[in-house]
């Protein structure tokens, strides 16, 4: 690795690690609401998709980290959200599956940690999704039995 490979990698970490704490209460959200946590991993599929799909599509003259790619794909998911008037949620339960920007930010964070030289993630970051919660409600009745 040269040292622009080396300046590229510590600023996309740079980028990644002025970006967490607006990202906080995502992790929260994610951590405490199983709900969200298959809209995250489509957004995880999505981002190394588009990442492998600009290794492979677009020609360099000098090949760039996955690190950088993941960079550059949660910059522009930045900066079309924020054009349109987007800020993150700044409470963990305003986090719905409906909010696309934050979380495709969140997968770019966590496929970007995983890479060498990468961001560290936050503490509050799941590692896997939490338990769905006991059943409050009655289980529909059996027709065919009457129960």
């Amino acid at each position: 690795m040269g040292w622009a490979d080396n300046l590229a990698d510590r600023s996309a970490r740079r980028w990644f690690d002025g970006l967490a704490g607006r990202l906080e209460p995502g992790w929260s959200a994610l951590a405490t609401d199983p709900v969200l946590w298959p809209v995250y991993e489509r957004h995880l599929v999505a981002v190394s998709d588009a990442v492998r799909c600009e290794d492979e599509l677009v020609g360099r003259q000098e090949p760039v980290s996955d690190l950088v790619l993941i960079a550059s794909h949660a910059h522009d998911v930045w900066t079309e959200a924020d054009e349109s008037g987007w800020s993150p949620p700044g409470d963990a339960s305003r986090w719905t599956t409906e909010e696309r920007a934050g979380l495709r930010l969140l997968a770019c964070f966590r496929l970007a940690a995983a890479e060498p030289h990468g961001p560290k993630l936050p503490r509050t970051a799941p590692s896997r999704a939490p338990a769905s919660p006991p059943r409050t409600h009655p289980r529909p009745r059996d027709l065919r039995s009457g129960r």
